[in-house]
């Protein structure tokens, strides 16, 4: 059975600081790998890429352009072998709070509850003290109220995937790297995650880069979409979606935003090695 609401402990202290204006820019970024073999296969190739203040900015291409290892670049799980990733003026140099990623797993801590995962960002950066007050707010807020002592085997995988968005934004962090967070869930829960996502960052006021294979996701969340070439991925095109929240999937503008990315995409991926 459902708990009732939780009184917020602290209602004076905001759930996020004011994030201000930031800036990310990668310019000309490079990347390499070793496949099982020792050979060395690129990955990204001249990419740059620049997100300002609250845009949310989407990235799609084909599997294997280096949309998901530029999402590590940027926060500074790997260094790029060539070019440049700063934000807010700085080099990335490695891992910070400023930067979190959601991956495609919720990779949730199965030895710790629901509140605990959310909670464990705070722990490793010595913040839990003066911050433990916003853990029943995004409780509350991601619709995990009565599911705070639960463990992730206990839970469903939207659930789980509402546990990972609330541990990414604990921190309030500048920017948060979406590596496909919602693609193993049915439509219904990844449209109300959607939403979620949607509300968070009009209080957060928090940058995002979303990388997906899904056109509807881009074009419903996204104030820009950029498209990948093929492996070495490269910038192909640029698309502003420059409709108002809260978007109608079926409206003419929609479906016109839809239609013109999905071409974008089908020239992309039709698109010469090397071209």
């Amino acid at each position: 059975m459902r708990k009732g609401k939780r009184i917020d402990p602290r209602p004076e202290l905001p759930l996020f600081a004011s994030s201000g204006s930031h800036e990310l820019v990668a310019e000309g970024v490079t990347q390499t790998f070793l496949d099982e073999g020792g050979n060395e296969v690129w990955v990204l190739d001249d990419f740059s890429l620049t997100v300002s203040g609250s845009e949310i900015v989407g990235i799609i291409g084909p599997s294997g352009c280096g949309k998901s290892t530029f999402l590590r670049l940027v926060v500074g799980l790997d260094e790029p072998l060539a070019g440049s990733i700063s934000f807010d003026g700085e080099n990335i140099a490695g891992p910070s709070a400023s930067r979190s990623m959601v991956f495609q797993n919720a990779n949730l801590f199965e030895w710790l509850t629901v509140e605990e995962n959310i909670a464990f960002g705070l722990r490793v950066t010595h913040t839990y003290d003066e911050c433990k007050y916003k853990i029943p707010r995004l409780v509350g807020m991601m619709g995990l109220d009565g599911f705070e002592r639960s463990y992730p085997p206990q839970i469903s995988g939207g659930m789980a995937s509402r546990c990972a968005l609330a541990r990414s934004f604990v921190q309030n962090p500048a920017l948060i790297c979406f590596d496909e967070p919602l693609s193993a869930l049915d439509a219904f829960t990844r449209a109300a995650l959607q939403d979620e996502i949607l509300a968070m960052q009009a209080i957060a006021h928090t940058s995002m880069i979303l990388v997906t294979h899904d056109i509807e996701e881009a074009v419903y969340l996204c104030d820009r979409v950029v498209v990948m070439t093929p492996r070495p991925g490269r910038l192909q095109g640029e698309l502003v979606i420059d409709l108002p929240h809260p978007r109608d999937r079926v409206s003419p503008e929609f479906v016109e935003k839809r239609r013109q990315l999905l071409a974008m995409l089908d020239g992309s991926t039709s698109a010469p090695p090397g071209a």
